[in-house]
C-alpha cells in the first residue's frame, strides 16, 4: 500500500472522529466510510508487519467485513483464503467444555461428580477433584511436562504417577492442560465415543463447521504454517496432543453464532462455563465481562506456536470481531479494540509494533545489545512501536527468568524501571528478580518502593514479610 493511501487515511481518522455528534441516533447497519476504515486499517496492520491472517466482522449476526491478508506460510508463494484453517490455541478448548454441558444437560454427568466416579485408573487425589474444578483450572493439577511427552500415552503415564497435587482442589488456580487432557477422556467415558467423534457429531456438524479438521496435519493442504518474523517457519513437532480443531474464519463465525444461540447448550449450561475460579482467571470459554447477570462481552484468546487467534463479541452491540493469524505479533487485542471503536464511531488508534518481540531475540543472545536497539527504534521510530505500554519489557523480563537468564532479567526490568518510574509493578518485578538471584536487600529495596506507589500492593507486602526478607 502506498503513501498517499495511509495518509488519506489517516485524513480520514481525523475527519471521522471530528464529526461525531453525541446528539446523533445509532445506526443498525454499519456505514459505508466505517467498513472503508476497516479495510484501511487491516491494510496499514499488514504493511506494517502487524498481521498476516484472516478476519471477519459481523453486527446482527450478518457478515459486514472479511477479508484475507498475506500468505499461508513464510516463502510467501500462497495467500491465504477465506478456506484456510488455524492451529487456534486455547480457543479449541471450548470444544471440550461444551461437550461436558453436552452430557450434563443430558444427565449423564454433573459439574459436581468427582473423578473417581469414571475409572480413570487415576491416584486417590481423583477421590477430591471435580469437573468442575478441571473446568475452572483449580484442579491442583501441575502442567504437562511438555519436555518429556510426545503423545496421549505419555500424558496419561504422567497424570497417573501424580503422587500429590499442587494445591487443594477449589483453592487455587492454575492453568495447565492437564485439566484439558482429563476432560476429554471423560466425555469419552461418559458416551462411549471417541472424543473426535463425539466433537465431530454432535457440535461441528450441528454448527455447520464444515472446513474444520480435528486433528489436522501439515498434509492438509488447508491448514497454514506459523511462521516468526524473521521469515522462518515453526517446525511441525512431534508432540501429539489429541482432540484440537483446526477451523476456518467461517467456521469460527458459525460457533460462536451457535454457542449463543442456544443451538447446543441451553444459556444456563453457557453462563455455567464462563463461571471462573477468580475475577482475573480464565474460565472454560476466556473472558465474560456481566453486568447485572447479562454477559456484555465475550472475549477468548489462543495461541500455538506462532499461531494466535482472537474471539471478541460484544453482545451489547451485538459486533463481533474473529481474527486468525499464523504470524503472531500480540496485536489481535489491539486490533478488535479499534474495530470495535470504528463500529461505535468512536476515535480509534493505529496498532503500533511489539517491542517485546522486535527487541526479543537480541536480547536473549546478549541482553546490552537487545537493550542498545531498544533505545534506537525509541530514538527513530516512537511512533512505530510500542514504547508506551509497560508490558511490553515486562513480557520480556519474565521470559528471561524462564530462561533462566536471572542476570538479565535484572537489566530489563531496570530499563522498565527508568521508563516508568512511576508505576508500581515495573519495581515489583525488578524486585521479584533481585529475589530469584540470591540478593535480598535490593528485593526489599524494590518491594519498599512499590509500597510508596502502591500501598495496597499485597505481593510486595507477603515478600517484604518473608524470613529471607528480612536484614
Amino acid at each position: 500500500m502506498n503513501k498517499i493511501k495511509i495518509l488519506i487515511f489517516l485524513i480520514s481518522i481525523i475527519f471521522f472522529t471530528s464529526c461525531q455528534n453525541k446528539n446523533n441516533p445509532k445506526t443498525t447497519d454499519l456505514s459505508e466510510i466505517s467498513i472503508n476504515q476497516i479495510d484501511t486499517l487491516m491494510e496499514v496492520s499488514y504493511e506494517r508487519g502487524l498481521f498476516n491472517g484472516n478476519i471477519l466482522v459481523a453486527q446482527s449476526n450478518t457478515i459486514i467485513y472479511q477479508n484475507e491478508f498475506g500468505y499461508s506460510d513464510a516463502s510467501r508463494s500462497k495467500k491465504l483464503s477465506k478456506n484456510s484453517i488455524f492451529n487456534i490455541g486455547s480457543i479449541a478448548k471450548e470444544f471440550n467444555a461444551v461437550a461436558i454441558m453436552i452430557l450434563k444437560e443430558r444427565g449423564s454427568l454433573h459439574l459436581e461428580d468427582k473423578l473417581s466416579k469414571f475409572d480413570l485408573q487415576l491416584p486417590n487425589w481423583s477421590n477430591k477433584v471435580t469437573i468442575k474444578h478441571l473446568l475452572q483450572y483449580s484442579s491442583g493439577l501441575p502442567k504437562v511436562k511438555w519436555n518429556s511427552v510426545k503423545n496421549d500415552k505419555d500424558i496419561y503415564t504422567d497424570i497417573k504417577n501424580i503422587d500429590n497435587l499442587i494445591f487443594e482442589p477449589g483453592s487455587d488456580y492454575l492453568y495447565s492442560n492437564n485439566n484439558i487432557f482429563l476432560q476429554r477422556r471423560i466425555v469419552e467415558k461418559v458416551s462411549g465415543m471417541s472424543f473426535n467423534d463425539f466433537i465431530q457429531e454432535n457440535i461441528l456438524i450441528p454448527s455447520k463447521m464444515s472446513d474444520a479438521i480435528i486433528d489436522a496435519t501439515s498434509k492438509n493442504t488447508q491448514l497454514v504454517t506459523s511462521f516468526n518474523n524473521d521469515l522462518v517457519n515453526d517446525s511441525s513437532g512431534d508432540i501429539e496432543f489429541s482432540g484440537w480443531v483446526f477451523p476456518s474464519i467461517s467456521d469460527m463465525f458459525n460457533w460462536v453464532n451457535s454457542l449463543h444461540s442456544g443451538k447446543i447448550i441451553s444459556k444456563e449450561s453457557l453462563m455455567l462455563l464462563f463461571d471462573s475460579f477468580s475475577k482475573n482467571s480464565e474460565s472454560a470459554l476466556g473472558k465474560g465481562v456481566f453486568k447485572n447477570n447479562e454477559l456484555m462481552i465475550y472475549q477468548h484468546q489462543g495461541s500455538s506456536f506462532n499461531y494466535e487467534s482472537l474471539i471478541h463479541y460484544n453482545l451489547k452491540e451485538d459486533v463481533m470481531v474473529i481474527l486468525m493469524t499464523n504470524n503472531k505479533n500480540l496485536k489481535l487485542r489491539n486490533i478488535a479494540e479499534a474495530i470495535e471503536n470504528i463500529t461505535k464511531g468512536n476515535s480509534f488508534k493505529i496498532p503500533q509494533k511489539s517491542v517485546y518481540l522486535s527487541i526479543r531475540q537480541k536480547c536473549y543472545n546478549n541482553v546490552d545489545d537487545g537493550i542498545e536497539y531498544y533505545k534506537q527504534l525509541k530514538k527513530n521510530y516512537p511512533d512505530t512501536y510500542n514504547f508506551s505500554e509497560e508490558g511490553e519489557l515486562n513480557r520480556l523480563g519474565y521470559k528471561l527468568i524462564e530462561k533462566n537468564q536471572i542476570e538479565d532479567a535484572i537489566k530489563i526490568f531496570k530499563l522498565l524501571v527508568s521508563e516508568f518510574p512511576n508505576s508500581a509493578n515495573p519495581y515489583d518485578s525488578l524486585g521479584e528478580a533481585y529475589y530469584l538471584n540470591g540478593n535480598n536487600s535490593m528485593a526489599l529495596q524494590n518491594y519498599n518502593k512499590v509500597l510508596e506507589l502502591n500501598s495496597n500492593n499485597t505481593n510486595a507486602k507477603k515478600m517484604i514479610k518473608k524470613n529471607k526478607m528480612k536484614n
